[in-house]
């Protein structure tokens, strides 16, 4: 009998490594945790959208998956944030959390638009694919308010 060939792993040399640019960058998983209906998923598929540098856009979630999965592998895809949809009775809510020790701030979302409701109100919409490849521009005008120890933590 002859040697059985040995399949060659590929892409497992050490030369590929990421720039420490990139590395560094707040990287995100964004993920839903229950029924959440079609408006929200696609308020989360946007919100992907928004994130797009440095999230994972077809992260597939599965009805077994748990929180404490995606933390776990956060640490080896270099993720920071863990952004998690979630909806009841009285309304749909955004967790923000900073994994894997962080803290979690959790926001009520009272009303939102979706990106295909814009795009419909437009007379000639201008879309293309390189329009997300650049980090999003953070506005913190007007984010004072009396607490100021909630305040100074979320605009950390």
């Amino acid at each position: 009998m002859g040697k059985r060939k040995r399949k060659s792993k590929k892409g497992s040399k050490a030369g590929g490594e990421e720039p420490e640019s990139v590395t560094k960058a707040p990287h995100s998983f964004v993920i839903k945790r229950g029924k959440v209906g079609k408006n929200v998923n696609e308020l989360l598929h946007n919100f992907r959208q928004v994130l797009e540098p440095f999230t994972a856009m077809s992260l597939k979630i599965k009805r077994y998956n748990v929180v404490k999965d995606f933390v776990h592998i956060a640490s080896s895809l270099n993720v920071t944030h863990l952004v998690i949809f979630t909806k009841t009775v009285k309304a749909a809510y955004l967790r923000l959390c900073r994994v894997p020790r962080g803290p979690t701030l959790t926001f009520k979302v009272v009303n939102y638009t979706l990106t295909k409701d814009v795009r419909s109100a437009l007379k000639r919409p201008l879309v293309y694919s390189g329009l997300f490849q650049l980090s999003p521009l953070l506005v913190l005008n007007g984010f004072t308010g009396d607490e100021e120890l909630r305040m100074k933590l979320m605009t950390s």
